[in-house]
Formats: C-alpha cells, structure tokens, sequence
C-alpha cells in the first residue's frame, strides 16, 4: 500500500496530493505528484508575468476555472481573448518554472494567507472596481466593517503641518468608525497609519511588493503592528522588490478598497493625485486639505480643488458628512442579502429612481443623473450606496449594471 503524503497549508492549499506508481518494467521509485486545488491554481496563475487582472478575468470566462486555464495548452490558450500565440507560448513556458511549494512556505512563514475573487472573504468594495485582482496575498484578517473606510495618502516629503493634520483628520476617522486605508510610505501614508493605530482604530497597508518585503525598511516593526490590528495585503508574489512600475497598481488597490480618498499633501506629480485619479474612475468621493500657497507640498491638493475634483476638507465632519446617507443605510441594512432579497430590493424613493434605470446593460453616470433629475451629489451617494449593498456594480469609465 502507496503512502500519501499530506502538507497542511494557508487556504487548505498542498492538502492532496496523488501518488503515481512508474509503468510495468521500469524500476523507477515511486513518485508522488501534487494535486493541485482551484485556489492553488489561482495562486500559480497569478505568478505567472504577463497575466494580469485583464487577461485573468478572460481565462476564467473562456474555460470556466483557472485549473482548466492553467492545464490548457499553447493552442487552447492562443485562442482565448487577449492572449494569442506569444502570450501563450510565454505563459506554458512560465507556469512551468512557477514553485508553487516554495510560495506555500513562504506565505506560511510570515503568517499570512491569500484570498481570490472567488472567497466570500474577499474586500467587497475591491470586488466592485473594474481590474480587481484575482489573488490578494494578506497578512492579518480583513472585516466587514472595513467597508467603511478611507484612503488617507499624501506625499513622501510631508511637513509638519502635513502630519499633524493627517494625524488630527485620521483620529477623528477611526473615531467615526472608519478604517484607515493606505500605502505604508514614508511621510503621510506612515502618520496615517500609526495615528489609526495610536486611536484604537483598524488599519489596512497596501503594498507594492511582496508580502516579505518591507518598504520602506524603517517600516518593518509598523507592518507588524498593522498586520495585528488590520490588515497588510498585496498582489504581487513573494519576493517582488518594490519596483517603481508597481506603484500606480497598489494605488488602484487603496483606492478600491474605500469609499473615497483624502490627499493630505501631494506634489504635482505626487502618486497620491493618481490614487485621487483612481478615486474619480471608481465612482469614490475625493477629499483634499488645503496648504499653504508657497508650499510644494501643497500643489497638488489645490490643484485638486480648483478643478472641482475634490472637497476642501478643514476637519472630520467635511468628510463624514458626505457619507451620512450612506452610512444610515448600511447600518439599517444586512451587508449580506440572499438572492431573493437582491432581486426585490427595499430602497428609499429616490434609490428606486436610480435603481430602475440601471439594468443588465451599462448605463453612463451621465444618463442617469439626466434622467433621474437628481443633483449630482444626490446621483452619486445612491449609486454608491447602491453598490455597496450590492444591487449593482459599476464597470469601467463610470458604466453601471445590475448584480
């Protein structure tokens, strides 16, 4: 009788294994060969270079299930949208040099864990944007609670006044019951994080490396804290370096897992103005502290402001208060409804007038403030409220269906 082997892991992964005896005549040993589960497959496929969120939501749709995408061969693959023949050449030569095993142990080594889109776990608000990522590696425990929470960014050469605020702003946010949402960078990002954490409140870091990397290294021992009261999460695999490309990807991470943004500080060019960017494409509201007028630092909030693309925020109850409708809502409503509760939805009269002109095919933001005849304010706060309740889901370039 063949012994198998069994490997307890994070998400049940290297549970079963097959053992495979050698053809008659041959006096190989026997071996034993890992069965892969669907979410080990979804880890394996999201290792792989070149198959991003895009082209991952395109190998499910064409075979059903990332095993059967990563079992498939150069010509099954070449036929599957985004991909041709290159792309899959890449990916059969790629996933072949994927250790899997080594992945297993490394998130086993740091405590950690990982989600897919398929988990009941996974970030509700994230799931709503368009590219979520398919696997999101995590240290610590995501709540439902965390769908209420804001993204409090900012720039790397904060000024004193750039902290104190951030740390006033954010005491006030976790008070509030918000969690605190950011990218664990020097300067604002930092003040955010530890005044969250100084205020009792959760937070939760993105990062733009691997989950056993901790950038900035100063950082190492707050990563840790955050991770006991929050979260740290990623997408990208173990041993990621912090590469400057990887940046602009987290930031669509911080700002989907919000309900809105605050930039503190940011420069022209800050990376915070392109987290507020992703902020306005994900249907989310933006806020903005006002600086001083010689101040860089304070360029790009203002610039923020005078475009009409942010909120001037002077304290707490700026912010919250844009939130008030929609907060009511939540805390009358389930964050978890069967399927019959979804098709026959209780909403309040002018919930149901949005509602009822969004269907199965996308309707712009702009069709339906025209039609509604609702402020665009109002327009805004019901299809977010919307959203979270899960009713709808909104698409890219601020097209909105029906769940």
């Amino acid at each position: 009788m063949t012994e198998q082997v069994e490997t307890p892991g994070t998400h049940e992964v290297g549970a079963k294994f097959e053992t495979r005896r050698p053809a008659r005549g041959y006096p190989e040993p026997e071996t034993v060969t890992p069965v892969m589960t669907e979410q080990e497959s979804w880890l394996v496929l999201n290792m792989i270079p070149g198959i991003g969120p895009l082209r991952f939501r395109s190998l499910l749709r064409h075979f059903g299930s990332a095993r059967r995408g990563l079992d498939a061969s150069v010509e099954e693959l070449s036929a599957v949208e985004g991909f041709g023949q290159t792309m899959a050449e890449d990916v059969v030569r790629e996933r072949a040099e994927v250790d899997l095993k080594a992945e297993i142990e490394s998130l086993r080594k740091v405590g950690g864990n990982f989600l897919t889109l398929k988990d009941e776990d996974y970030p509700a608000n994230l799931k709503s944007i368009y590219d979520p990522p398919p696997v999101l590696y995590l240290k610590g425990k995501i709540e439902k609670t965390d769908r209420i929470a804001l993204a409090v960014v900012g720039s790397r050469r904060s000024t004193s006044y750039g902290r104190a605020v951030t740390r006033r702003l954010t005491f006030g946010l976790v008070e509030k019951g918000f969690t605190v949402v950011s990218g664990m960078a020097r300067g604002i990002d930092t003040a955010a994080h530890r005044a969250a954490l100084d205020g009792g409140g959760r937070t939760i870091a993105v990062l733009g490396c691997g989950l056993d990397v901790a950038y900035p290294p100063e950082n190492k021992e707050l990563m840790e804290e955050i991770a006991t009261a929050g979260a740290v999460i990623t997408e990208f695999p173990f041993g990621t370096i912090p590469d400057k490309g990887n940046f602009p990807r987290r930031n669509r991470i911080i700002s989907g897992l919000t309900l809105g943004t605050l930039v503190v500080e940011a420069g022209e060019r800050s990376g915070a103005l392109i987290t507020a960017d992703y902020a306005l494409d994900h249907g989310r509201e933006v806020f903005a502290v006002p600086g001083r007028i010689d101040s860089w630092e304070a360029r790009g909030c203002h610039w923020l402001i005078k475009q009409g693309g942010a909120k001037l925020v002077e304290r707490v109850e700026d912010i919250v208060e844009e939130f008030s409708c929609l907060l009511d809502a939540l805390e009358m409503t389930p964050l978890k409804k069967d399927k019959a509760q979804r098709a026959a939805p209780e909403l309040a009269k002018e919930e149901k007038v949005v509602y009822d002109l969004i269907s199965e095919q996308p309707a712009h933001i702009d069709s339906l403030i025209n039609c509604s005849n609702l402020p665009v304010p109002k327009v805004t706060t019901i299809l977010l409220g919307l959203e979270m309740k899960g009713f709808i889901q909104q698409q890219r370039g601020k097209m909105f269906v029906r769940v």
